[in-house]
């Protein structure tokens, strides 16, 4: 993988923006076979859905995975940026290398129009934009986020995929599924009440730190009990980060040690080896008692912006540091 490739996509680790209100998706309509056609607006205007889809491409990595977590047969997909595999490590059914053809950071229109599909999800791509909205819409019927991209909840998000496809109960069933992780892993670790976290990246000279409440990363450590230290909690929003995050220099690495448990994912190794051997890094009380995890970026991604098929897999990836609390 070129390291250019690799430092966009750790960069769009911390460029979700906030949730939103958490209203759900317009609901479909009466008429029609088994509740078709569906009707829902988003932030690019109204898309019906005429029949239940029979080939489906999804263009966002959460749209691949609540899509196929609902069993719904994938014509095209976005492959995952891991050289040693396409399919995203928590997907619940693998996908051949055919149906994964397609590219999360460009997309390419003539490829999604050689799978012939009947509805393209696009409610977690980053690189959807009004010109390529209305060129994908020439194809198929095209479902995007309702207001911004990682702006809506991740149960209102599944219930807006579960609705286009005709799975809506599924789609309730796999909201509930994500909770009683959620619930288990609280029960399991009871330590996480009341404690705090930093999540961020080290990115060069620059340690931002996604912080803002409506951010959904935000929201799913606070459904686990867990708070951004006091003193982070009311800290302004740089406009020259992502919305939520605020950015420290290295000179103030030792605010970091307000936190009980400290995640940080890095866009290159040399990244990670710079803040590792940071010299107040290293006298961090959350370092050197190892609740500090470096997060691999496939756990980060999913920490940023959650989707309730991956909610298990992810409480997996962050146990083990949450049990040292």
């Amino acid at each position: 993988m070129k390291i250019s490739r690799m430092v966009l996509l750790a960069a769009l680790v911390l460029s979700a923006c906030g949730s939103g209100s958490g209203t759900e998706p317009a609901n479909p309509s009466a008429s029609g076979a088994a509740g078709f056609p569906v009707v829902v607006t988003h932030a690019y205007g109204e898309t019906t859905v005429p029949a239940k889809p029979q080939r489906v491409v999804a263009l966002g990595w959460n749209d691949l995975a609540v899509a196929n977590a609902l069993g719904v047969g994938l014509v095209g997909a976005v492959k995952y940026f891991d050289p040693a595999s396409a399919n995203l490590p928590y997907v619940r059914t693998p996908l051949t290398d055919d149906v994964l053809g397609l590219d999360a950071a460009a997309i390419n229109v003539e490829k999604v129009a050689g799978y012939r599909p009947d509805l393209i999800l696009a409610t977690s791509s980053n690189q959807l934009n009004p010109d390529t909205y209305r060129l994908l819409s020439q194809i198929a019927p095209v479902v995007a986020y309702e207001k911004s991209l990682y702006g809506s909840t991740m149960e209102d998000d599944a219930l807006l995929i579960g609705r286009v496809l005709g799975e809506e109960a599924a789609a309730r069933a796999l909201i509930g599924t994500a909770h009683a992780a959620v619930e288990a892993a609280k029960a399991e670790i009871p330590g996480m009440a009341g404690k705090s976290y930093l999540y961020g990246q080290a990115r060069g000279e620059v340690l931002p730190l996604v912080v803002g409440a409506d951010n959904l990363c935000t929201k799913f450590m606070t459904s686990l009990g867990m708070k951004v230290p006091d003193t982070f909690a009311n800290a302004p929003a740089s406009d020259t980060l992502a919305p939520g995050t605020i950015g420290i220099s290295y000179e103030r690495a030792g605010e970091l040690g307000a936190a009980d448990v400290l995640f940080m994912t890095f866009p290159s190794a040399a990244d990670r080896q710079t803040f590792e051997g940071n010299a107040l890094v290293k006298k961090l009380p959350v370092v050197e008692q190892g609740r500090y995890l470096a997060m691999p970026l496939p756990a980060a991604q999913l920490l940023q912006g959650p989707n309730v098929a991956g909610v298990p897999w992810l409480l997996d990836q962050l146990k083990p540091t949450l049990r040292k609390l």
